[in-house]
């Protein structure tokens, strides 16, 4: 008699086969997931390259400065009053946004009725693509008339601790400030061994609105050696202060808080205070529209392992580690700080 030839697979050489599969899964995932970060890193390099030729384009196209970071005039009571558009906001027009540029009110503040459909469009240069927030959200509860705002990954370099002072006080010593703008031959540490702008991760927690009550840390770690020595100290402790989770949450606002950052901390540096229960924050004294001074640990933060992106003034975009030397980051933060950085040690 003929035997029956067998047409199936037998239970053993199924699982078998899916053993198989399941191990090449497990062995290619990693790669995929590596070559997507890479993708997503080179185009965050090139968000930055266009946002460093346009600061250059603004300068070199009739302005012949570098934009502000923010603009303070004296309001009620000798407080500071701001529209608050931001450095990035002025650079629209020379990021092909130019549509977007010719809709703002700068006579009125991004939370004006005449500008909530400028503040809340995103745009794409403003964000990295590693971003796991959305580039838009909904802040009718942040600011009164604002429905949708959106995000920004990029901000402006605007000091190593110190910010800005005050009306007739000195700001500080980076590439930008509020009520000054610079221009590249002011750089005399030279254009490519000082910041203008790095990666920020959006919806950041913060510490804030702690006016005097700074609690003082040892003051030679507080950065910043045009900061009185009497005055350095870190929010960290003071229990008076406000926990804020809407840093870096719209590329309108000019405050330092929204749109720039800080060298007093290394990147990716993790920072926490009492109020944020362990979270990563920043620190700030006083916003700059409350009268400040305004002293700020602003960190720069990606989602990349090992560092960030960021933009010199030369234009070049560098990937700078976790692991550069404090006063390194510090002195590529200022733009004649007369310190030696040699191009290895970043």
């Amino acid at each position: 008699m003929s035997r029956r030839r067998r047409t199936g697979f037998t239970l053993i050489e199924l699982l078998v086969v899916v053993f198989i599969i399941g191990t090449l899964i497990a062995l290619l995932l990693p790669a995929v997931q590596s070559a997507r970060e890479s993708a997503r890193r080179i185009r965050c390099t090139s968000n930055l390259k266009q946002l460093g030729l346009a600061v250059a384009k603004y300068e070199s196209d009739g302005w012949g400065t570098l934009p502000p970071a923010l603009l303070l005039t004296v309001g009620n009571g000798n407080l500071p009053r701001s529209v608050g558009w931001s450095a990035l906001s002025r650079l629209l027009p020379m990021i092909e946004q130019t549509n977007l540029f010719d809709s703002i009110n700068f006579q009125f503040g991004f939370e004006a009725p005449a500008n909530t459909t400028a503040t809340g469009t995103a745009v794409s240069v403003f964000a990295c693509p590693s971003e796991v927030n959305p580039t838009t959200f909904d802040a009718s509860s942040l600011y009164s008339g604002l429905t949708t705002a959106a995000t920004t990954n990029y901000a402006v370099s605007e000091g190593d601790w110190f910010v800005w002072g005050g009306f007739g006080l000195k700001s500080s010593r980076s590439a930008f400030a509020p009520n000054v703008s610079r221009r590249l031959a002011e750089f005399r540490d030279g254009t490519s061994n000082t910041l203008l702008m790095s990666e920020v991760r959006s919806l950041q927690n913060q510490i804030t609105e702690c006016g005097s009550l700074l609690t003082e840390r040892s003051p030679q770690t507080v950065p910043g050696t045009d900061v009185p020595f009497d005055t350095r100290g870190m929010v960290i402790k003071s229990i008076q202060c406000q926990f804020w989770g809407y840093g870096h949450a719209l590329w309108a606002d000019g405050g330092v808080d929204q749109t720039g950052f800080t060298t007093a901390r290394q990147p990716n540096f993790f920072e926490s205070a009492n109020l944020s229960n362990g979270l990563d924050s920043d620190t700030l004294s006083a916003r700059e529209y409350l009268g400040g001074p305004t002293y700020a640990s602003v960190i720069v933060r990606s989602y990349h392992p090992g560092g960030v992106n960021a933009v010199l003034a030369d234009g070049s975009v560098r990937f700078v580690a976790d692991t550069i030397a404090s006063p390194v980051w510090m002195a590529l933060g200022t733009i004649a700080g007369g310190e030696v950085v040699g191009s290895s040690e970043y």
